[in-house]
């Protein structure tokens, strides 16, 4: 369903230029737009292909100048990319399944669900788990015994729940990730096997969490695993038994996270990080892409492997790219000083 210029406007609390009463079937990018299409102008750098742009509207900064234009419809907004997430909801709202648990769901007797909740065909609930208000369960998740889930969450195809898994409201769990399966604890015994440790805790996820794609959380020991209100999980992240990630977190792709580590709150972990076990990197912490983390981190932004300050950091990555110009230099100057000393100490001999 398309939307006036005038609703558009009035929604994102824009200032309208052209005709309010122009209907925008579609959001698209700038260099793709078409006839009905909206797209967004994030800054002046981009200005040189509004000539070439071949949409119906414009959302574009308040100070863009109106030459520019050149007569097109536009809203004017303080901050577009922002605006942007707005007008994606306006035009693209998430869609909700039907309450109601669908023929061929396996839902236990002892289970709780609530009637304003929705469980899929192929999904499993199984003794005494919870399901609260509004809460999706998609095709092929299994919700093991004990789980508790609350309000408004959505649990997508073929995501695994370990019993005790507790997710709280608004939380977002994409396919394929499981969560609450063992902790990893194998302790090396004198004769070299490995003895399985039971892991008996839990995995508890708070309000506003969102977790990608195949990931895996893993159950505590005794207590409990913990993710922080707002955090976001990207794909592909694993995260070690009792570990606590704070409030409001990234963490990107293919982070790994051993277990018992703290990560503050606000902290960001770009792709690829690896954490090793019982670290503490502090709030507000960013560790850049690819980096190792053997020991705890004070606030900062920290690269490389083992990980420094980014300010350290910067000095090392030139050095190391001379490294090898570097080493044959340390090389000719220790023979020189090697013919220097022997000069000198025949030097001194023959006195």
């Amino acid at each position: 369903m398309g939307h006036s210029l005038r609703a558009i406007a009035q929604s994102v609390g824009g200032r309208l230029s052209g005709d309010p009463d122009l209907v925008l079937e579609r959001i698209r990018a700038l260099d793709r737009a078409e006839e009905g299409d909206l797209a967004i102008l994030f800054d002046r750098k981009h200005a040189d292909q509004v000539p070439s742009f071949s949409g119906s509207a414009l959302v574009v900064p308040e100070d863009f100048p109106e030459a520019g234009l050149a007569g097109r419809s536009c809203i004017r907004v303080r901050h577009p990319r922002a605006t942007l997430v707005e007008i994606l909801r306006l035009f693209h709202p998430e869609r909700r399944r039907a309450a109601g648990i669908a023929p061929g769901a396996f839902v236990s007797a002892s289970a709780r669900v609530d009637p304003s909740a929705s469980v899929a065909a192929g999904a499993v609930v199984e003794d005494g788990a919870s399901i609260g208000p509004r809460s999706e369960i998609h095709a092929n998740a299994v919700v093991g015994e004990g789980v508790t889930i609350g309000e408004d969450t959505i649990v997508y195809p073929n995501v695994t729940l370990y019993p005790g898994t507790r997710l709280a409201n608004r939380v977002r769990v994409h396919a394929g990730t499981v969560i609450g399966a063992d902790g990893f604890g194998f302790p090396r015994q004198k004769d070299g096997s490995l003895l399985k440790v039971p892991q008996v805790g839990r995995v508890e996820v708070e309000d506003d969490v969102e977790i990608g794609a195949n990931c895996t959380i893993d159950r505590a020991t005794l207590e409990e695993t913990r993710i922080g209100r707002g955090t976001k999980i990207d794909n592909l992240v694993q995260i070690g038994h009792n570990s606590v990630v704070g409030t409001d977190c990234c963490i990107m792709g293919q982070v790994g996270i051993s277990g018992s580590v703290r990560v503050g709150s606000y902290a960001t972990l770009c792709g690829q990080v690896g954490i090793a076990d019982q670290v503490t990197l502090a709030e507000r912490v960013t560790v850049g892409a690819q980096s190792g983390v053997p020991w705890s981190l004070s606030e900062g932004v920290w690269l490389g492997t083992p990980a420094l300050l980014a300010t350290q950091m910067r000095r090392v990555y030139p050095a190391l790219a001379r490294l090898p110009e570097t080493r044959r230099e340390l090389r000719e100057l220790a023979d020189r000083l090697e013919k220097l000393e022997a000069l000198l100490l025949k030097e001194h001999e023959s006195r």
